[in-house]
C-alpha cells in the first residue's frame, strides 16, 4: 500500500498542478471563458494587419499629405489675387477748398482695390519644387507598398508560429497518451510479476516528462498566440482561435530557383529600391531649386482701386468712378549678396542627394544579401524536409518494433523509452521542417517584393 502511494506520488503532483493552474484561470478570468472563441483565417488575419497596422496607417497621412505638397506646388504657377477695402475718419485743421481757409473739422474716407502678381521667371525654383514634390510623393507610395507587404510577412510568420504551436500540442499530446497506455501495461505487468517494480518507477517519471513537455508546448503556444494577436491589433481580452488545416494535409509544393534570375527580380520589383530611386530625384531636384537662389527672378504685378473722400466735390459713386487707378509692372530682383545663404543651401542639397545615393548603394547592397540568404535557406529548408520525412519513417519503424520487443521480454524500458523519445523529436522535427519549408516560399517572395496580401497561406 506504501509502494503504491510513492508511485503514484509524481503524477498526482502533476494532476494537482495543473487542476490548481485551471482553477486559478477560471476565477482569474471569468469573463474571458464566458466568452465566444472566435475563429480567424489566414486571409482574415491578412486583411485585419492592413486595416489596423498603424504603420500602414501612418504611411497613408504622410502619402495624404504629399499629396497636398504636390497641389501646393502646382498652384505656385497660378497668379495670385487679393482684394483691400478700408473707411477712416480725420479730425482737425483742414484745409476747406471752398473758402480757402484751414477749418477744425471732420471728413471721412473709403478705399477699394484689387492686385494680383505672377511669377515669371524664378531661376525654375518652382519648376524643380513641382518635381521634387510629385518624385517625393512616388518614393511616398512606394514605401507604403513596401510597408504592406512587411506587415503582411509578419503575419505570415506569426501565424506559421501559431500553427506550429498546436503542431507540437498535438504530438506532446499523443505521446502523453502512448506514454499512460504504456504506465498502464507496465502497472499490470508488475502485478502479475512479468517486470521488475523499477520499470513503472522509470515509466512513472517518463510519462511525468512528458506531461511537462506539453505544458510547455502549450506555454510556448500561448505565447505565439499572445505575439500575432499583437501584430493584429485585436483585443487581447478575447479569445480566438487561428485556423489552420492539418499538417499532414499541407501540400509541399517544390520551385526551382536560379540565384541570378532571383537577383534580377528583386531589383526591377522591390518597392523600397523604388522608393529610395524616386528620393534621389527629390534630392536632384532640390539642388536645382536651390541654385535658382543665384539667379535673377522677374514677375508680373497689376493693382487697381478707387476711393471716395467727404471732402470730395462729388457723390459717393461720382467719387468712386473719378478716383479710380490703374497699375500694372514688371519685378526684376537681381540677387547680389545673401550673406552666402545660396551657397550654403546648395552646399546643404549636394550633401542630402550624396547621401541619398549611399542610401540606395546600401540598399542594392542588402537586397542582394537577403535574396541570395533566402535562396540558401530554402535550399536547406528543401533538404531537412526529405531528411526529416525518412528520419519520421524510421522512428517509427523502430518504435513499433521496440514494442513488441518490449512486450514479449526481448527489450528494456531504456531501450522502448529511448525509441518512444526518438520518435517524438523526429515528429517536432518534421513538422518544423514542413512549415519551415512553407515560410521560406514567403521569405524569397517578400525579398523579391513579389509578396501578394491576397494569397492564401499554403498553396
Amino acid at each position: 500500500m506504501t509502494g503504491q502511494k510513492m508511485m503514484s506520488s509524481p503524477t498526482n503532483y502533476f494532476l494537482r498542478a495543473a487542476l490548481l493552474m485551471i482553477l486559478f484561470l477560471g476565477f482569474a478570468a471569468p469573463s474571458v471563458q464566458a466568452q465566444t472563441v472566435r475563429d480567424v483565417t489566414f486571409n482574415e488575419a491578412v486583411q485585419i494587419a492592413l486595416e489596423r497596422n498603424v504603420t500602414i496607417l501612418r504611411g497613408q497621412n504622410n502619402l495624404e499629405l504629399q499629396e497636398l505638397t504636390v497641389q501646393s506646388e502646382r498652384m505656385d504657377f497660378l497668379p495670385n489675387l487679393s482684394l483691400s477695402s478700408g473707411a477712416n475718419r480725420n479730425y482737425g485743421l483742414q484745409f476747406d477748398q471752398t473758402t480757402g481757409k484751414l477749418v477744425n473739422a471732420s471728413n471721412d474716407g473709403f478705399n477699394l482695390g484689387a492686385s494680383s502678381s505672377i511669377s515669371l521667371f524664378a531661376g525654375f525654383a518652382n519648376v524643380a519644387s513641382l518635381k521634387g514634390a510629385r518624385a517625393s510623393l512616388e518614393a511616398q507610395e512606394f514605401s507604403n507598398e513596401r510597408t504592406r507587404q512587411t506587415v503582411v510577412f509578419n503575419v505570415i510568420s506569426n501565424y506559421l508560429n501559431v500553427i506550429l504551436g498546436q503542431e507540437n500540442i498535438q504530438i506532446r499530446k499523443e505521446d502523453v497518451e502512448s506514454q499512460t497506455k504504456l504506465y498502464e501495461q507496465i502497472e499490470e505487468f508488475v502485478r502479475v510479476g512479468t517486470r521488475a517494480i523499477s520499470d513503472l518507477y522509470n515509466q512513472q517519471a517518463t510519462l511525468a516528462s512528458a506531461e511537462l513537455q506539453l505544458l510547455n508546448a502549450e506555454s510556448n503556444f500561448q505565447v505565439s498566440k499572445t505575439r500575432l494577436i499583437q501584430v493584429l491589433h485585436l483585443d487581447p481580452l478575447l479569445d480566438y482561435n487561428f485556423v489552420a488545416p492539418n499538417a499532414s494535409e499541407i501540400p509541399v509544393n517544390m520551385r526551382s530557383y536560379v540565384p541570378q534570375d532571383l537577383l534580377v527580380a528583386a531589383f526591377e520589383r522591390r518597392a523600397d529600391l523604388r522608393a529610395q530611386e524616386f528620393s534621389i530625384s527629390a534630392a536632384e531636384q532640390n539642388i536645382r531649386s536651390a541654385k535658382a537662389g543665384s539667379l535673377p527672378s522677374l514677375s508680373l504685378s497689376t493693382s487697381a482701386g478707387t476711393s471716395y473722400s467727404s471732402n470730395g466735390f462729388s457723390d459717393f459713386n461720382g467719387q468712386l468712378k473719378d478716383n479710380r487707378s490703374e497699375r500694372i509692372g514688371l519685378n526684376l530682383s537681381v540677387p547680389i549678396f545673401n550673406r552666402f545663404n545660396t551657397k550654403r543651401n546648395i552646399e546643404a542639397s549636394k550633401v542630402q542627394y550624396a547621401n541619398a545615393r549611399l542610401d540606395l548603394e546600401n540598399l542594392q547592397q542588402n537586397v542582394a544579401i537577403e535574396v541570395r540568404q533566402s535562396y540558401l535557406d530554402y535550399q536547406t529548408a528543401v533538404k531537412r524536409l526529405e531528411v526529416t520525412e525518412k528520419g519520421l519513417k524510421a522512428a517509427d519503424q523502430a518504435l513499433q518494433v521496440e514494442q513488441e520487443r518490449y512486450k514479449v521480454g526481448a527489450a528494456t524500458l531504456v531501450e522502448l523509452t529511448q525509441a518512444r523519445t526518438r520518435f517524438v523529436e523526429s515528429a517536432s522535427q518534421r513538422a518544423q521542417a514542413l512549415f519551415q519549408f512553407h515560410f521560406q516560399h514567403r521569405v524569397i517572395e517578400y525579398y523579391l517584393g513579389t509578396l501578394d496580401p491576397g494569397q492564401p497561406l499554403f498553396n
